[in-house]
């Protein structure tokens, strides 16, 4: 009776023990329904579809990660572009507070870079309400303020990193998951590149504020010190999205803009097929050199590329954007104006550092 009891305890644990597995595995074994709208490809709703949706932008389409299905309870799909923007900014032309709502990094998302955007699609983007630490906060932490923005960067929170939260801010599953490689962003060429968060620094330092290191860790830098953007925004979750065969690869693309047939953006590393080392070697086989630019005076302008970096013998392009209050004074190579046209092609036969120079608008009526 006693080995009779015993067995069927075992049996019972067995069976419990198979039944908790099949649950958990069941949305597993179930195939993934078609996507038919944005929330449908959200990573916390089911990431086997790739969580990927390609946007156009300065009429080609760049990848962008659908992080959430509800971002903060505001009904809207969060997504984050894949790729760094180049070039780099500062957060602030002199070493000043590091509030984020006067930061450059704030000024170049929501005037500049929203442009690459086609115009219908500038104004699907919804206005999302973000915490940011108070302006008189910074030293302290004490305080939040919520401010509305069309683009925006994240906060450490929400990429995992508790230390110092701002608000109510929640660890947004996408990181949680694999919270350092994730964090981890690179360029179009595969190398990774720091980029701006919105917080503040952890050590009460004024004018420093939070950034992803390349090895995914949150740190903090000086404010003039030049860093990439991963720009975020929010859409409808009810965008309709469908899929599409580009240079032999399925993607899924917003279907308002299906008809424009967008050529997909050249992606570089990811095209190639190689990373780390293997990476290095074809870049050094094939002898590819970069471009670097440094911005004079970035409150009054930026810079944006689709890449820096080319074959010899291969061109970059470079488009100046000047701020409402600024105007572009041209590009210089070793102190020698080379152009006073904003947008600059290039011609690569070495690695190169050009000098893009803005100053205060004289008045006169400014064009981005």
């Amino acid at each position: 009776m006693k080995n009779n009891s015993i067995f069927i305890f075992i049996f019972l644990i067995l069976g419990i023990s198979s039944l908790y597995v099949f649950i958990v595995k069941l949305p597993t074994l179930i195939p993934p329904k078609t996507p038919q709208t944005l929330k449908d490809l959200a990573y916390d709703r089911d990431k086997r579809l790739g969580y990927t949706v390609y946007i156009p932008e300065n009429g080609k389409l760049e990848p962008y990660l659908v992080l959430t299905q509800n971002y903060y309870g505001q009904g809207n799909v969060l997504l984050i572009r894949k790729y760094l923007v180049e070039a780099a900014i500062p957060h602030n032309e002199a070493h000043v507070n590091s509030y984020y709502a006067a930061s450059i990094p704030d000024r170049f998302m929501n005037e500049l870079f929203i442009q690459e955007f086609p115009k219908v699609l500038q104004y699907q983007i919804a206005k999302t309400t973000i915490n940011i630490t108070d302006k008189k906060s910074v030293l302290s932490h004490k305080k939040s303020e919520k401010i509305n923005r069309k683009i925006f960067t994240l906060l450490e929170k929400e990429l995992g990193d508790a230390d110092f939260v701002v608000s109510d801010e929640e660890i947004l599953k996408y990181f949680r998951e694999d919270k350092f490689n994730r964090a981890i962003a690179s360029k179009k060429n595969g190398a990774h590149g720091l980029w701006w968060l919105r917080g503040g620094d952890y050590h009460r330092r004024l004018d420093y504020a939070s950034v992803v290191m390349d090895n995914g860790y949150v740190d903090y830098a000086n404010v003039m010190s030049p860093m990439y953007l991963r720009p975020s925004f929010c859409l409808s979750p009810d965008t309709k999205i469908a899929k599409e065969k580009i240079k032999g690869q399925e993607l899924y693309v917003l279907k308002e803009f299906q008809a424009q047939n967008y050529p997909r953006a050249d992606l570089m590393a990811e095209d190639i097929g190689l990373t780390g080392h293997d990476l290095e070697r074809y870049y050094e086989k094939y002898l590819y050199y970069g471009m670097e630019v440094d911005i004079k005076n970035p409150q009054y302008g930026g810079v944006l590329s689709d890449s820096l970096t080319a074959p010899q013998g291969g061109s970059v392009q470079m488009r100046a954007k000047t701020f409402s209050d600024g105007q572009f004074d041209g590009w210089y190579l070793k102190d020698n104006l080379i152009s006073r046209d904003k947008t600059l092609t290039y011609q690569l036969m070495q690695n190169e550092k050009v000098v893009a120079k803005f100053s205060a608008s004289n008045g006169a009526e400014n064009e981005n």
